[in-house]
């Protein structure tokens, strides 16, 4: 019996359809990723399948007494606890048994009926050698360091951390729990390329199940022997490693487009044969039955319809010197820490340059600190005179109960309505998508909407954060050729060598 399934699922944004009589299961231990591209509704499914939402025909059916947890796009973790505080409430059950034994060993010194209790406390004893309490230690310390969560982060506040420290540490607590299924919106977006390894091969070890959404081909190459392809309103289940899925799939495409052709030359061929006799006394009823029969059709979608085109543009103003940016012997950091030796370099007119080093190593602290939301802890910074700055930031903090529309609308009221919807059209937000509250889009939907923003601000020198987390391949081709068109200085930060790879001047590695 499947784990989880769906049958004929169907739900609607709006007017939107994103599934039309979907279905889909995941068996005990299988691991799964479910792909497609931005705005087929990968992140809906996973809320309609832990419950968040609910479909509007068909069924979710999990199987009795499942466990599961889910990482989140958008961080929703607890403040007021350490990391460590919060890694370890995954045993907070466990914490008490121990406390409970060791009142009865205290009990029983002088309890009247020592056996008794000495019996109690045994019991609760083997209870936690059965759950390997005593090794507990040895397991949050391999998640920490495959995590690369810094020993320094574990006493702070977790309200403190970065998207990616918080996220990191989500994960964490979520992979000592240990659930039956797992479900993981984009795992590896706040991770470098080794603790996305380490990741890879922790999950291929996982016993139970899991369903995994990332646009990580690598990864997704190395966890999956299931994948599950959200495309033209359906979900097609394809049993085997990722490379297989390929194949299967370009083949599969082939058959679908010349089936969607078939079906269009015969939906023409029974329109016109209705035309031609519903007006005709002898031919009416057989025009009749025709439509009846046209009007039972279920229509294929046509292929690519859910994956619209997406452009992305960034205005250039005017020129600057032949030196923008002077970095001199920049140290940066909080607490008057340094996170690094100090940094000097000079980014010149044009240039493009990749940010680049593992995780927590300082590459968001260098660049708030040069766009002026930290003070340097000594060194300093020079923009020169008419430098225009445009930053895309890792975290967003977009406001959850407005829609993009209205967003756009806020920041640019001397726009009018056609025009925010052309430019919210052009980076792939449209229709009803541009007017849904934030908190139901998806983090593609997010990114591009963000990217929205940026096509209405003129600029000479480009600063990005990870601009590629959350994006489909299509949408990171659109930003590639809009960087790579972009005739200012860029700085760009970026996990995805794959992506930035020929784009860059050089790179600096901290």
């Amino acid at each position: 019996m499947a784990l989880i399934e769906g049958i004929d699922i169907e739900f609607s944004y709006g007017d939107k359809e994103l599934y039309r009589k979907a279905s889909f299961k995941v068996n005990p231990g299988e691991h799964a990723v479910l792909v497609g591209a931005n705005g087929t509704g990968k992140t809906t499914l996973l809320r309609l399948i832990m419950g968040d939402l609910a479909p509007d025909k068909g069924r979710i059916i999990w199987e009795r007494n499942v466990t599961w947890s889910y990482l989140d796009q958008q961080l929703s973790i607890p403040s007021g606890m350490t990391v460590l505080d919060y890694l370890y409430g995954v045993y907070a059950p466990l914490y008490e048994k121990e406390r409970r034994m060791e009142e009865l060993y205290q009990e029983a010194a002088f309890s009247p009926d020592f056996e008794a209790v000495l019996n109690k406390a045994e019991h609760i004893r083997e209870e936690l050698d059965a759950a390997n309490f005593y090794a507990l230690q040895e397991e949050v310390g391999k998640l920490v360091d495959g995590l690369h969560i810094a020993k320094e982060m574990l006493g702070k506040d977790i309200s403190i951390l970065s998207g990616g420290q918080k996220e990191k540490a989500m994960l964490a607590r979520m992979l000592l729990e240990k659930k039956d299924v797992l479900l993981l919106d984009e795992p590896t977006n706040f991770l470098d390329a080794s603790q996305v390894e380490w990741l890879a091969g922790y999950l291929q070890e996982y016993k139970g199940a899991f369903i995994a959404i990332s646009h990580d081909e690598g990864f997704l190459a190395k966890v999956a022997d299931v994948v599950l392809l959200l495309e033209n309103q359906k979900v097609v289940r394809y049993k085997g490693s990722y490379e297989h899925f390929l194949e299967a799939h370009e083949l599969d495409k082939e058959q679908y487009e010349k089936n969607y052709k078939a079906q269009q030359r015969y939906i023409k061929k029974e329109e016109a044969f209705i035309a031609a006799h519903i007006v005709r006394a002898t031919s009416a009823r057989a025009a009749k039955s025709h439509r009846a029969r046209l009007a039972h059709l279920e229509r294929m979608e046509e292929p690519g319809r859910d994956e619209p085109a997406v452009r992305f543009r960034f205005p250039f103003t005017h020129d600057v010197g032949e030196k923008p940016l002077i970095v001199e012997n920049l140290e940066f950091g909080y607490g008057g820490v340094p996170l690094l030796p100090p940094v000097s370099f000079i980014l010149k007119k044009g240039e493009k340059i990749a940010v680049i080093g593992k995780n927590g190593v300082g590459k968001t602290t260098f660049l708030r600190t040069i766009l002026g939301s930290l003070r340097p802890i000594s060194g300093e910074y020079h923009w020169l005179d008419g430098t225009i700055v445009s930053s895309y930031e890792q975290e967003d903090d977009l406001p959850e109960g407005l829609s993009p529309f209205e967003y756009l609308r806020s920041l640019h009221p001397e726009k009018t309505n056609t025009e925010l919807r052309t430019i919210l059209g052009s980076v792939g937000v449209r229709s009803e998508l541009a007017m849904r509250p934030f908190r139901e889009l998806s983090g593609g939907e997010r990114t591009k909407a963000r990217f929205a923003v940026m096509t209405l601000e003129e600029s000479n020198f480009l600063v990005l954060d990870e601009p590629t987390n959350h994006l489909d391949k299509k949408a990171k081709d659109a930003l590639f050729e809009a960087i790579e068109e972009y005739p200012g200085a860029l700085i760009l930060v970026s996990h995805e060598r794959d992506f930035y790879d020929g784009l860059v001047d050089y790179e600096l590695d901290f």
